[in-house]
């Protein structure tokens, strides 16, 4: 008889994983999903904020629910001769609610950026949670999270700490866009 170590509990641990990816899978769809929708729609309704709450579903099993907080002029335009202006739009962010291939719920942020004047912060991972997990209670705590990081980014100067230096500070956080020296 060959000795297999630990190979019967990783097979079996492989099995229990597997199974949960059905089941966390099933969860959304049966109702984890639109739970995720209802919740949002009904603390944004509390507030005199436009907010868009979208499910998107391009691909199964690796749908989201995505709030966001639109995209809206900048008030920076760029003159184009003497009778034109190119107008700036501003992303103003998104928190999402992405099912994961293994059936988790990826939550993470993306950061407000205005187009040609700065490069997008890459989104936030505010965490990975089991279908089950996810309450009301954990929804809030997204949605104040959310908004703290907006309020930081909205509201940026010279009070965030910052490295003095050639190409740091301003530069690296998402405000202005990298200049490339050819």
């Amino acid at each position: 008889m060959i000795d297999l170590g630990t190979l019967p509990s990783k097979i079996a641990k492989y099995q229990e994983i597997l199974q949960n990816t059905e089941s966390y899978r099933k969860a959304w769809e049966e109702g984890l999903r639109d739970k995720i929708v209802d919740t949002l729609k009904s603390m944004m309704k509390e507030f005199d904020l436009t907010v868009e709450i979208d499910i998107r579903d391009g691909l199964k099993n690796l749908e989201s629910v995505v709030l966001s907080l639109g995209v809206v002029p900048s008030g920076i335009y760029e003159p184009v001769g003497d009778q034109f202006r190119k107008k700036l739009y501003k992303g103003n962010g998104m928190l999402i609610f992405q099912q994961m291939y293994n059936g988790k719920i990826y939550v993470m942020m993306t950061y407000p950026h205005i187009e040609q004047v700065a490069n997008p912060k890459p989104p936030k991972t505010l965490e990975i949670i089991r279908p089950e997990e996810l309450t009301e209670g954990y929804i809030l705590r997204y949605l104040e999270t959310f908004f703290s990081e907006i309020i930081e980014w909205e509201d940026y100067d010279d009070d965030v700490p910052t490295t003095i230096g050639f190409n740091t500070g301003f530069q690296n956080n998402g405000l202005l866009k990298e200049s490339k020296e050819t």
